[in-house]
């Protein structure tokens, strides 16, 4: 008997299946096509997008084995991937910066930082090495660093915004505040809380210099 009540139950799941395609089934047909070619459109896109990654990280290798790196690099920069671009640029500036040339370091450093197209980070720690060579560089640059708590180049950015308000506007209390905490902060390596803690200490006797001493009658006032 049981088997009976089965074969009952299948009969009437394939009737059931039967209705369901003959009502739908063109749109399933339609669904698992798009499925198919989505899923075949997205691995075409990351193979080719692997491939153009690895021609393009082979070009920016050739560029700084060629006898000519700076020039190499910064023709690559104008003609490659955003990514590649900025990183071309990025090592065309550290060359110029082991010749010396800090002014045009600099110059190449603000124009990835300033390039929208350029990979977040890379931006970011453009704008911190742009900062440490430029002659007279504008804190606003590392404004929207400062306000990036993700990124990895956070606490470089912090100790600069310090150094150039203690130097530049002789603003000692506010620079501390850039140095605030490091010493609780996870994930910053030793020798910047070393160097953290060092400004904090001179920015300190700074500051307290700095600050009025209170007259006879004004300590006698309070």
């Amino acid at each position: 008997m049981s088997d009976m009540f089965r074969e009952v139950d299948e009969a009437m799941q394939q009737e059931k299946m039967m209705n369901l395609w003959k009502q739908h089934g063109s749109t399933l047909i339609a669904a698992l096509i798009v499925l198919v070619l989505s899923t075949s459109v997205m691995t075409y896109y990351y193979k080719w997008d692997a491939n153009r990654n690895a021609a393009e990280t082979a070009r920016l290798t050739e560029a700084l084995q060629s006898e000519t790196p700076e020039a190499a690099l910064m023709e690559l920069s104008k003609d490659t991937r955003k990514g590649h671009s900025a990183i071309a640029a990025m090592s065309a500036a550290n060359l110029k910066l082991s010749d010396g040339n800090k002014a045009e370091a600099a110059t190449l450093y603000k124009q990835v930082a300033d390039n929208s197209k350029s990979p977040r980070n890379i931006r970011d720690l453009a704008r911190v090495l742009y900062v440490q060579n430029a002659d007279a560089p504008d804190i606003a640059i590392l404004k929207p660093l400062l306000s990036n708590a993700k990124s990895p180049w956070l606490w470089h950015a912090k100790i600069e915004a310090a150094v150039m308000t203690a130097h530049n506007d002789n603003d000692y209390a506010k620079a501390l505040t850039y140095l605030e905490d490091f010493d609780t902060a996870k994930f910053v390596p030793a020798t910047l809380k070393q160097r953290a803690n060092a400004l904090a200490h001179v920015y300190k006797l700074k500051a307290a210099k700095n600050t009025p001493a209170a007259t006879p009658t004004e300590t006698k006032e309070k």
